[in-house]
């Protein structure tokens, strides 16, 4: 189910009323805003909601693991040994769904290269979508918990973060510790920012619909798929029209993931500020993709020494 799409309109439409109206009965609310993510991320295909249910108890597990182990005295070494199985565990399925079929589809090219080709069978593996931005998610969960920054949340609480599904596809990188103490108390509904949210999804809608969608079809489409038939300022033109096709596409869907959870009550993080106005490279970096350029420099670039 994606976003500019009718059948997501009806399904918004649905869920905007039912969450309002749940919202007083909190716990109610919870697994409601659980049962629809489930709902709309299983749209595709079923078998993805068996991937959320996973990283939901797996991740919670490890969490309350890390927790006791940080408590009990000495526990610091037992606690990183939960934290290393977290990250090997989320990686390896990231691994598993993106990149098993990739090896596969090389190595027998290899082998078949130096005469010993033997055809490899190919899982055909379903890539779930978003699983990049679901598997970073979780491991703020429990980088955190090590950390001693975030406290275990309840199994239902934290099913809801893994599962709200306005991030569910394209982000942005919510983390948990921004996220979950949201989910403490109902949310009041005279404190929502409509204007913002609105704005939002209908920039995002411009952005996706009158400019992305367009320049795809009319222009980037064409040169890429037959750039011998076009001139070097053709080609130019396309590639600048690709660049501002891949902003307007990837933006346009924070926007519209932070609108519609600004109409659920819930903040969700900025993920872009106008990159191509920015005059370095560094300086694109901080505005293209906010949450995963962050993400990257708070539990990896900096874990690993920073500029050391």
């Amino acid at each position: 189910m994606l976003f500019p799409t009718i059948t997501f309109a009806v399904f918004f439409l649905l869920v905007y009323v039912a969450n309002w109206l749940l919202m007083p009965r909190f716990r109610l609310w919870k697994w409601f805003i659980i049962a629809v993510s489930y709902v709309f991320y299983g749209w595709w295909d079923w078998r993805f909601v068996l991937l959320l249910v996973a990283a939901t108890f797996v991740n919670q597990a490890l969490g309350v693991q890390i927790a006791r182990a940080r408590r009990s005295r000495g526990g610091a070494r037992a606690a990183k040994r939960w934290l290393v199985l977290s990250v090997v565990a989320n990686l390896a399925a990231l691994g598993y769904f993106k990149y098993v079929d990739f090896f596969a589809v090389n190595l027998d090219q290899l082998l078949s290269s130096v005469g010993l080709g033997a055809p490899l069978p190919l899982l055909r593996i379903l890539l779930p979508v978003g699983i990049s931005f679901l598997v970073f998610r979780v491991l703020t969960y429990t980088i955190d918990i090590y950390r001693g920054e975030l406290a275990p949340a309840s199994t239902l609480d934290f099913g809801v973060y893994v599962a709200f599904f306005p991030y569910l596809l394209a982000g942005p990188i919510a983390r948990a510790r921004d996220f979950l103490p949201q989910l403490r108390a109902p949310r009041d509904p005279h404190s929502v920012d409509a204007g913002r949210a609105f704005t939002l999804i209908l920039g995002g809608l411009a952005k996706k619909m009158l400019i992305a969608d367009y320049l795809s079809t009319h222009i980037v489409n064409g040169v890429f798929a037959s750039p011998q038939s076009f001139s070097s300022w053709e080609t130019l033109w396309g590639i600048v029209a690709y660049s501002v096709q891949i902003y307007c596409d990837f933006s346009a869907y924070s926007d519209i993931a932070i609108g519609i959870s600004l109409l659920l009550g819930f903040e969700l993080p900025e993920n872009f500020n106008a990159p191509y106005t920015a005059r370095t490279i560094q300086d694109f970096w901080r505005r293209w993709h906010i949450t995963l350029s962050s993400w990257l420099r708070d539990y990896l670039y900096i874990p690993l020494g920073g500029n050391r």
